[in-house]
């Protein structure tokens, strides 16, 4: 009786193995449903399962999942129809590392990996730039996994990614810890030519800024410079941190004066510098600015920086013109607000060329073409403000 029972055991395990033996075949035949279909039924009773038979069994449910994706003309009709296909393969992948124990199927485990780490990857950015980050985090990490078992620890747009997406969930010294490794990395094995790197210090100059950490930014900053001097984003964001943190100002203006001191024709200092200015002497920003057209007449935030600063100018004369009864005072400050209305209007014109849709520099246009008595102008300006508050609304 007890032999009966020990050979019905065998003949169910074998059965069990026969259906991981079919899932191969059809795997090999590239029918992945159908070898999916001869894995659920071998899982049905995994105690009949060696633990060889086992890690087989979860490498082919990994390669039949990627399997389905990579071959198909419509990969986005597969995640449809499985959405947890992704990661299906990443714990099916882990499972089967875990039961080779003799590393038998490890080229199979690496050709899945090196197909998954790819595509978990390019899901994490469609994720993040979907503004879904806790979704794009999650699919990040694993692809890092995936690189990780392939022995591409040195590879660090991941991680840089993936700090951006941790800095959307404010999880600062998350994101932090993922930016300074694709840093390090990067400085260690650069990529030729890849976009991440502005990207990354823009990031850590905001993440320490909020922090607190202004003097770490600063370096950060400092560094970026002298990487990327012409990079948009990481002049934006480090004159945000010094918007955002006024005991910075100081500190800000003694850089950037050394700087300018050093190098008076980069226009990005120059640009900086006079922006920095903007809160403490206003007239010393619109000196800057003029400075930055001399040496780049076609620079669109000068022109809109400067363009804003003759209206604010014409603004504060409005208030001395309404305040005084001196009809020859009244006078005296029309003229002036009207030259400050004639030198706005080529810079605003030029930033409007740019910045289309931008209603605050419409309205300043408007403004400015109504002082100076160009009524068909202002009407013009004024079409395109409802235009475009229409279209928004």
């Amino acid at each position: 009786m007890r032999a009966w029972g020990i050979t019905l055991l065998m003949a169910l395990g074998l059965a069990q193995k026969s259906k991981i033996t079919s899932a191969a075949l059809a795997v090999q035949d590239g029918e992945f449903e159908k070898a999916l279909g001869f894995l659920d039924q071998a899982f049905a009773q995994p105690d009949l399962l060696k633990p060889r038979d086992k890690a087989k069994g979860y490498m082919l449910r990994a390669k039949a999942y990627m399997g389905l994706l990579v071959s198909s003309k419509d990969p986005q009709a597969v995640l449809q129809k499985y959405p947890n296909l992704l990661e299906e393969v990443v714990l099916a992948h882990r499972k089967a590392r875990e039961l080779d124990a003799t590393k038998e199927f490890s080229e199979d485990l690496k050709l899945i990996a090196a197909q998954a780490a790819s595509v978990l990857y390019l899901k994490g950015f469609e994720l993040f730039q979907k503004e879904k980050p806790a979704e794009a985090r999650q699919h990040l990490t694993w692809a890092l996994e995936m690189y990780d078992y392939l022995g591409q620890k040195d590879f660090y747009p991941p991680y840089a990614l993936r700090g951006l997406v941790s800095l959307q969930l404010r999880d600062t010294n998350a994101a932090i810890e993922d930016l300074e490794k694709a840093r390090a990395l990067a400085a260690k094995k650069p990529i030729p030519n890849d976009p991440t790197g502005p990207f990354v210090y823009s990031a850590l100059i905001s993440a320490y800024g909020g922090k607190g950490e202004g003097d770490k930014a600063i370096a950060i900053a400092s560094e970026a410079r002298s990487k990327f001097p012409s990079d948009e984003n990481i002049r934006r964001a480090e004159l945000n941190l010094y918007l955002q943190h006024p005991q910075l100002q100081k500190k800000a203006l003694e850089r950037f004066r050394e700087e300018v001191e050093r190098d008076p024709k980069n226009e990005t200092y120059l640009l900086i510098y006079a922006q920095l200015w903007e809160r403490e002497n206003p007239d010393s920003a619109a000196h800057y600015y003029r400075r930055v057209l001399e040496l780049n007449p076609n620079n669109v935030n000068a022109h809109y920086n400067l363009g804003a600063y003759y209206i604010n100018q014409a603004a504060e004369l409005s208030v001395k013109y309404n305040e005084t009864k001196d009809e020859k005072l009244q006078q005296k400050y029309f003229a002036q607000m009207q030259d400050y209305f004639r030198s706005a209007l080529p810079h605003l014109e030029k930033a409007h060329e740019h910045y289309k849709d931008d209603l605050q520099l419409i309205q300043s246009l408007i403004q400015t073409t109504t002082y100076l008595g160009m009524n068909e102008k202002a009407q013009e300006y004024l079409r395109e403000k409802n235009r475009i508050q229409q279209s928004k609304n």
